[in-house]
């Protein structure tokens, strides 16, 4: 009897239990964003796709009809909405037909980078005071009266309207970096340290991190986030102030170094190849102040931070390579014997490229611009970041005045980005043309820590990449304590 009953449970059990879904059909516990999900092989989507989805129908059964709680909800009626891709969010400054701002006020807002204050004006009512970085302002820009005015005139504006005092102290660039060390020593209050490219070595010195007042997730189009990663979230600096090879197109025959680049076939072949055609024509191949830039062809600035401290990579293994690839093509590109009588410059068509940040042309001459060349094809070309830049002081001072500091900082890159742009229109760079070139120098800008006396001990050293009669490794080895002398130095401020 009992086997009978067991038996006669079976059946009632297979009447009311729905049909079972297929063995290899497996419903995600979450939903999953599509461009995370593994991709599967052709072969496998081919398989899933004949599998059947869903169980028979049965129109007699009731309970089928019923949802389950183990069973999937209809995709038609009860399934999330895919999320949409963020879209991201326009640059003002690479907008077509966009016009430099001539007001106090940039195109660029307050982005979300540095953290808001629980007060309701950051600003107000305080004194922001550093020493600049130059006795000549960072930027210039033209008001609606026609009027040129500078980065201090701005200073100046700013302030009144946002209802606080700024207060600087004009310093040449050759003393500035050691006023700034002088006056922290002596217990003075400064909101901000400034600092020029060249002399950011012993300058970092005088900083310290701002990573507790940053939101890094926040996209800013006015401060360069390459910078602010390659100095340990130290460096306040505008996008797109870079130096890189700007050159006169007319003189480029068919291979133009900006196509190249985009062709990923912009390497030191290539620019020998120009760099020659140009020489026996009587025309200086290339003007450039220091050599460099050049070492950061390595994939290493040859002046960074390594784990926070003062590094050098002058002689590394990577930058020597770099060294004797150049010694080689030198070596290859005909002697160019200057004219005496000659002024050489890019604007007058006598020099084929110069590596500036901004250079001078002719009216009807037109320039473009490119990286360093790579070593080759699957290596990587550079930029190098230029001008003026800002920090929070070392000592601590309380988090709403490093906030006020760093708003100042914000609109201040905000601004001197935009008179950056301004620049760059009258060279064809604008709309999206000034994108590709802010994203040029985001994406291939190299932090190099400026040191007039590192540049100094390695003069000799590297005027061995153009001349043969120079031992470089001797020239190295003649400076080589003099030089750890002086980071070991430095290291004892950072």
């Amino acid at each position: 009897m009992k086997r009978i009953l067991a038996i006669l449970l079976c059946v009632a059990l297979m009447a009311v239990v729905p049909a079972c879904k297929p063995d290899n059909i497996q419903y995600p516990s979450e939903i999953i964003d599509p461009e995370e999900q593994e991709i599967l092989s052709p072969d496998l989507k081919e398989e899933e796709e004949q599998t059947p989805q869903d169980p028979p129908s049965d129109e007699n059964s009731s309970e089928e009809q019923k949802p389950s709680q183990q069973e999937e909800p209809s995709q038609e009626e009860d399934s999330a909405p895919e999320a949409e891709e963020p879209i991201a969010p326009l640059n003002p400054l690479a907008a077509d037909g966009f016009s430099p701002s001539a007001d106090t006020a940039s195109a660029l807002q307050a982005s979300g980078l540095i953290k808001k204050s629980s007060e309701l004006s950051v600003l107000k009512n305080r004194t922001i005071s550093f020493y600049t970085a130059d006795d000549t302002p960072a930027f210039f820009y033209t008001d609606s009266k026609g009027k040129r005015l500078s980065e201090w005139d701005w200073m100046k504006a700013y302030a009144d309207e946002s209802s606080f005092l700024v207060e600087y102290s004009i310093k040449p660039a050759a003393v500035s970096a050691k006023a700034q060390r002088v006056a922290l020593f002596a217990g003075k209050k400064l909101s901000l340290i400034q600092l020029h490219s060249s002399d950011l070595a012993a300058g970092l010195t005088l900083t310290r991190p701002a990573t507790a007042y940053l939101d890094l997730e926040n996209q800013s189009f006015g401060i360069s986030k390459t910078v602010l990663a390659q100095s340990a979230n130290r460096l306040f600096a505008p996008i797109g102030n870079v130096d890189s090879l700007w050159y006169n197109k007319a003189l480029v025959g068919e291979s133009d170094p900006a196509t190249l680049q985009q062709q990923g076939k912009w390497t030191v072949a290539a620019f020998q190849s120009l760099a020659t055609a140009n020489a026996e024509n009587k025309i200086l191949p290339l003007q450039m102040e220091s050599a460099l830039p050049w070492a950061t062809l390595s994939g290493k600035s040859p002046i960074t931070l390594k784990e926070g401290r003062l590094d050098t990579n002058i002689n590394s293994e990577g930058s020597k390579s770099v060294w004797a690839a150049l010694q080689k093509m030198n070596q290859e590109i005909p002697t160019f014997l200057k004219d005496e009588d000659l002024g050489y410059s890019l604007k007058d068509g006598t020099v084929f490229m110069q590596y500036t940040t901004l250079p001078e042309k002719a009216e009807e001459m037109t320039l473009g611009y490119a990286p360093l060349p790579a070593l080759s094809e699957e290596s990587g070309s550079t930029v190098t970041f230029s001008g003026t830049f800002f920090a929070l002081p070392k000592y601590e001072d309380g988090e709403s005045a490093a906030l006020a500091a760093l708003t100042f900082a914000e609109s201040w890159c905000n601004r001197y980005t935009e008179a950056r742009a301004a620049q760059l229109q009258p060279f064809g760079i604008q709309g999206a043309e000034y994108q590709k070139y802010a994203d040029l120098a985001e994406q291939k800008g190299m932090l190099i820590l400026g040191s007039k006396p590192i540049e100094e001990m390695v003069e000799t050293y590297l005027k061995g990449i153009t001349d043969e009669s120079i031992n470089m490794a001797n020239a190295y080895g003649n400076v080589i304590t003099k030089l750890y002398a002086y980071v070991a130095t430095q290291n004892l401020y950072y």
